[in-house]
């Protein structure tokens, strides 16, 4: 039997479609990442009124489900927008859900994904690059992980700890706190700094953004909860981290800290504590997201395949994204057709702004 499909809203989500939901994260690996978590996509539909959720049903019954952000056009962008580092469609591997008709349910013309993970199948005439998002292994336990550092060869750990004595020793003694959402602000503002000084889009000078963050950072269900950790070397705060975690994997998403003790690590310091710390309370794995930064390539253990690019049904706004990409590729092959570069630049940078609409 073919499968149907419902529109609801967060606020939609009863007890009933929250158990099945559940059901197929933890039967799911794939699944693990507090983003696939119902609270996500809850507390992001608490701060924004376009979160909407396809609920795939086989017989009367839910069988997998699709977060997504709408626009007014019919373009649908993951749930977070910019800020999900995971994303895609919530079902088992033998449920039989058409992509067509959950995009017809939907009423959406476009959905772009960068985060993709499942629905191999049916995605996969779609995709257009892939990433990975490493990882580190905790099943063992952080001492087990530590000597898989060393027997790698890394003494990236060690030397870590080292500087973590030399920081205790010239600023004061370290203390670290696994969860203090007193912290939140301090973490938002290193980070609007970080992202000035980058010349980056500040993701924190938008409301919603700022909203989502503050109110994750309070949620402590058993299988969702937000964790803002914190480092002190004396009575100063030296480093600062905001991130998810779900029954047992945390995602690493916002670090920060003090620049002016940037010779010591402090944001690997950090999050080495938050490794010991995280592993008793059963947390399998940390996900420190998309991104080739030396720190990851060092600390990681191993990565999960993550997927890019679009769908796109018959449409007006189907059209106009195919003669933007005939346009740039044009562009990209010179002579006359290189005067499109400008406007096509100007185009990318105000789609950049409009990401966080």
């Amino acid at each position: 039997m073919s499968a149907s499909y419902r529109i609801i809203a967060p606020a939609e989500l009863d007890a009933g479609l929250i158990d099945a939901w559940r059901s197929i994260q933890s039967a799911e690996r794939v699944f693990a990442s507090p983003y696939f978590c119902p609270e996500f996509t809850q507390a992001v539909g608490a701060v924004r009124d376009d979160v909407r959720i396809a609920v795939i049903e086989k017989q009367g019954r839910a069988a997998g489900f699709f977060p997504h952000l709408r626009t007014r056009w019919g373009t649908g962008r993951p749930v977070g927008g910019p800020l999900s580092d995971f994303h895609g469609v919530i079902a088992r591997p033998d449920c039989e859900w058409q992509l067509d008709g959950l995009m017809r349910a939907a009423r959406l013309s476009v959905w772009t994904f960068d985060h993709l993970v499942g629905g191999d199948r049916q995605f996969a005439p779609y995709v257009t690059g892939g990433a990975a998002s490493p990882q580190i292994d905790l099943t063992g336990g952080y001492e087990s992980y530590a000597r898989e550092r060393r027997a790698s060869g890394s003494e990236y750990i060690p030397k870590t700890e080292g500087l973590a004595r030399k920081l205790a020793r010239e600023v004061g003694e370290l203390r670290f706190t696994l969860h203090d959402a007193g912290a939140v602000e301090q973490v938002l503002r290193w980070k609007s700094d970080q992202y000035r000084r980058s010349n980056l889009t500040d993701v924190f000078g938008v409301a919603w953004t700022r909203e989502l963050l503050e109110r994750i950072a309070r949620q402590e269900a058993a299988g969702f909860a937000g964790l803002c950790s914190v480092l002190r070397a004396g009575d100063r705060v030296v480093a600062a981290h905001l991130g998810m975690r779900s029954r047992d994997v945390l995602h690493y998403w916002f670090p920060a800290y003090d620049p002016e003790y940037a010779k010591f690590s402090t944001g690997i310091i950090l999050l080495l504590r938050i490794a010991q710390a995280a592993a008793p309370l059963g947390i399998r794995a940390i996900d420190l997201g998309k991104g080739d930064a030396q720190y990851k390539e060092r600390l990681m253990t191993g990565a999960v395949e993550l997927h890019e690019g679009y769908v796109e049904r018959p449409s007006l706004i189907a059209a106009a994204r195919r003669l933007k990409r005939a346009a740039e590729a044009r562009a990209a092959r010179g002579g006359i057709a290189a005067a499109l570069r400008l406007p096509l630049r100007a185009m990318r940078r105000l789609e950049r702004l409009r990401r966080f609409a």
